[in-house]
């Protein structure tokens, strides 16, 4: 098992430092320095806009005005707080009414991420608004076979942690389709099973690395332990199937490895695949650059906008292996 040397630790700090925004910066200090809930969360507002949605959290787009998508990027901060803010705090009270704005019912989720305005100026193909068609479902059992919880069940996650805030009906609505998506397509003792045709990121249409990553967070956010529970025996069959598990291609192109997709020691899903992870926690120490940071081995696109994202892309996502690597005690003291 591999540890990165406090040289190579101090390498990346420096980088991050140098070539990263605000966000990142206080991220490492609340990693490694003062571990203060309320010192990140006044870094975290900034980000804030008056409506309550985040914006400029999120480096494969240039748009910086709020968007769902970048205030899922802050609930991914929320979520890896130790000490999480509590509910009256200014940040989740926005966020929350932001987020409860945009939900619609029609369809059991909140449709499309973006705004309109990501479309002017330079983004990866991948982030493209107006994509997906978010077109009313008038069948409830449609409804849930069309959810896809690539970022929805996040933002369903933060609606569970903080449900105080939100009214029993409309919290029942919001919860109720990734559960029962869970419930009818992930279980292998369900007629349903593996038979929607909408999640199609991956070797089976249910499965996609980034699904499972947010059903992760919806899970650990439930208030109600049994039904969770449930859902984790569940989504703890086949977690390897949205994992790339051939090591001799994780060097060519975009592959979702082991620790991309559980990434917490924390995760329900680590006991079953720890072996896997464990693996790729090496791979992920070896391919630090003698700069300090990981880069990626894919590109965003052509053009020096695209360099600019791809460089506070790469800061960024330096400063996420840091915080991974201490979560799984993976830098050397």
């Amino acid at each position: 098992m591999l540890n990165l040397t406090r040289e190579n630790f101090i390498k990346a700090r420096d980088y991050v430092f140098t070539h990263s925004d605000d966000i990142n910066r206080a991220w490492f200090r609340y990693n490694f320095e003062d571990g203060d809930t309320n010192a990140f969360m006044d870094v975290l507002g900034r980000y804030q806009h008056d409506n309550g949605g985040f914006g400029g959290l999120a480096y494969e787009f240039e748009y910086q005005g709020p968007c769902l998508k970048c205030t899922e990027h802050a609930f991914r901060y929320i979520f890896y707080l130790k000490d999480k803010p509590p509910a009256s705090h200014p940040v989740i009270q926005k966020m929350m009414k932001y987020i409860l704005e945009r939900y619609r019912p029609e369809i059991g989720s909140w449709g499309e991420l973006l705004e309109p305005e990501v479309n002017d100026s330079a983004h990866v193909r991948w982030w493209t608004y107006g994509e997906d068609d978010n077109s009313p479902i008038a069948d409830e059992g449609e409804q849930i076979k069309q959810y896809d919880p690539n970022g929805q069940a996040a933002l369903a996650a933060f609606v569970a942690l903080y449900s105080e805030l939100v009214l029993e009906d409309l919290y029942k609505d919001i919860i109720r389709y990734p559960v029962e998506k869970i419930l009818r397509y992930y279980d292998e003792v369900s007629p349903l099973f593996g038979k929607s045709s909408t999640d199609r990121a991956n070797k089976w249409g249910i499965y996609s690395p980034y699904n499972l990553k947010c059903y992760q967070q919806f899970c650990d956010c439930l208030k109600d332990k049994p039904l969770a529970k449930k859902l984790k025996a569940i989504l703890k069959q086949n977690p390897t199937l949205c994992m790339e598990m051939d090591e001799s291609v994780w060097d060519h192109g975009y592959h979702e490895k082991p620790y991309n997709v559980v990434d917490t020691p924390d995760s329900f899903i680590y006991p079953v695949v720890k072996d896997v992870v464990d693996k790729s926690l090496d791979y992920e120490i070896r391919q630090q650059q003698a700069d300090g940071a990981w880069h990626l081995n894919w590109r965003f696109g052509k053009g020096e906008a695209f360099d600019r994202l791809q460089a506070k892309g790469e800061a960024h996502y330096t400063m996420l292996t840091l915080a991974e690597l201490n979560r799984f005690g993976r830098i050397e003291k």
